[in-house]
């Protein structure tokens, strides 16, 4: 039991290396997305969704580990949640209950970071194409809708001539 508690830990460090790749990846998006160098923001992507399917593995590696000890503590799969493995880590195997309780605290700390970082990049990246679709709209002329009596949006830029600054092909 005591091996199959430890083979876990390591399962969880792994995943914990491999979540601290993906915020640096997600900090390092930031800084792209800010500076609109989306040519190092492709590449960068391309290189985190290879880190994504080593996660992938690795999470499968850490289910299955989880599903055998709740088998091994006579516990249902979905019972098996970190603060029971936590309990039954102290009650029987003291001696591994500060690096578990590492490992799932660092976890806890990396899937809370990451989903602030990616939040955070998702945040820029609207206020890109906002700025983006103001800046043509500046450009080429922005009517504003009207509706008709039905509540149909009717489109006005038949009803007046635009001039435009910039040409676009449709």
């Amino acid at each position: 039991m005591e091996k199959l508690i430890g083979d876990f830990i390591d399962t969880i460090a792994k995943e914990n290396s491999i979540l601290d790749s993906l915020n640096d990846y997600a900090q390092e998006k930031q800084h792209l997305i800010i500076l609109g160098k989306v040519e190092e923001l492709d590449s960068l992507i391309k290189k985190e969704g290879i880190v994504i399917s080593n996660l992938d593995k690795i999470e499968g590696a850490r289910f299955k580990l989880q599903g055998q000890l709740a088998s091994k503590w006579g516990m249902g799969l979905k019972d098996c949640n970190a603060s029971e493995m936590l309990a039954k880590v102290k009650a029987g195997y003291s001696g591994l209950y500060r690096q578990f309780e590492e490992v799932i605290g660092r976890l806890d700390y990396n899937m809370v970071r990451l989903k602030a970082l990616n939040t955070h990049n998702n945040e820029l990246i609207n206020q890109s194409l906002d700025y983006i679709s103001l800046m043509e709209s500046m450009l080429s002329g922005d009517v504003a809708g009207t509706y008709s009596q039905k509540g149909l949006q009717v489109d006005e830029r038949d009803a007046r001539p635009r001039l435009n600054l910039l040409d676009r092909k449709i």
